[in-house]
């Protein structure tokens, strides 16, 4: 379990150290101000949508935010997720003969998709992965992105939100300074 921030930190020391311009800062602030909305400077060239989802606290998402796991069978559960091997799968979950073709039921399929193949959690590595600056919070950092592993004990959610429009706004230029190729895409 663990929730960790990550902020942008203005500086004149130039983006491609991790900072934000204080004069994009000041842009965005003013933009939000005026619009009530993000403001979103596409990349020059968009590889892929990274999904901000309002309805989910800015919850952002690599992919359909709504899929859900889709079916599958035991064997090609322990294909996929499966650490250890066949044999151990059947005898972990008692199963045996054609059992091991029947659908693996939603409950665990559930438990392992949402910490691998969901959009969230998807969103979460890929930016987890890059460099959006430095780990540090101070008189100039601006904007929070929240990463959670796990919100409690029990609980496998794995995924970032960003905390408001500023953040979005900072997020995508960051990105865009990086040249990822990701559009932020706001619903």
């Amino acid at each position: 379990m663990s929730i960790t921030r990550r902020q942008f930190l203005l500086s004149t020391a130039g983006a491609a150290a991790g900072f934000i311009l204080p004069s994009f800062y000041t842009r965005v602030l003013v933009f939000v101000d005026q619009f009530g909305e993000p403001l979103l400077e596409p990349p020059s060239l968009v590889r892929e949508e990274l999904i901000v989802c309002t309805d989910r606290c800015n919850e952002l998402n690599l992919g359909d935010p709504y899929y859900e796991p889709p079916s599958i069978t035991w064997r090609e559960y322990a294909d996929k997720y499966y650490m250890g091997s066949l044999e151990e799968l059947e005898d972990n979950w008692e199963l045996s003969g054609p059992a091991i073709d029947e659908e693996v039921p939603w409950d665990v399929m559930i438990d392992v998709f949402i910490r691998t193949d969901s959009a969230n959690a998807k969103a979460y590595r890929m930016l987890e992965s890059l460099d959006l600056g430095p780990k540090l919070t101070g008189p100039d950092a601006v904007g929070s992105l929240v990463f959670t592993d796990g919100a409690c004990p029990g609980n496998d959610y794995l995924g970032v939100a960003a905390e408001d429009d500023i953040t979005i706004s900072l997020l995508q230029q960051r990105l865009n300074d990086l040249g990822t190729g990701v559009l932020l895409v706001v619903y």
